[in-house]
């Protein structure tokens, strides 16, 4: 007697047995072992809770799964938060960093600080526009105003004449 499926069941059957969806319709010595599997664990288990980690690790890999014990998971969990917070005070000091250069620069006041990390933190584009802003554009930092040479000081300036 030859069973006959159409391609709708047949997609369904293999997603029951955890097979893939690509798996070949015409091998049916690897899909009569998939099913042995299944009827051995279930009658080695009776309502499926006892079931054996290994089998329970054989049908999560089936389906694209890992099986992962809850030390393990914890551990990882708390290393991920770790890395986060190294990550942002990392980005932090980058930013500090930036907008403290252009302090130095004269290119803001100390007073924008604030202003210009939380616009940065914002929106990383605009470290790109404090970088471009001209040294010494809020303060002055070279010394103007006494251009005149020593020499002529003697000497009556054109415009008092």
């Amino acid at each position: 007697m030859a069973l006959t499926f159409t391609d709708d069941q047949t997609s369904q059957l293999f997603e029951l047995l955890g097979l893939p969806a690509d798996t070949d319709p015409t091998d049916v010595d690897a899909i009569l072992a998939v099913i042995d599997d299944l009827a051995k664990q279930a009658a080695n288990t009776g309502d499926g809770k006892d079931a054996k980690p290994s089998a329970v690790a054989a049908a999560a890999k089936r389906i694209g799964m890992e099986v992962i014990d809850s030390d393990s998971l914890a551990a990882l969990r708390t290393e991920a938060a770790e890395g986060r917070q190294v990550k942002a005070a990392a980005a932090k000091a980058k930013i500090d960093g930036q907008v403290n250069d252009a302090i130095r620069a004269g290119k803001i006041t100390p007073a924008r600080r604030d202003h210009w990390v939380t616009l940065i933190t914002a929106d990383p584009g605009m470290a790109d526009v404090l970088a471009s802003v001209p040294d010494e554009t809020a303060v002055p930092r070279t010394e103007i105003g006494h251009a005149a040479d020593t020499d002529d000081l003697t000497d009556a300036a054109t415009w008092f004449r």
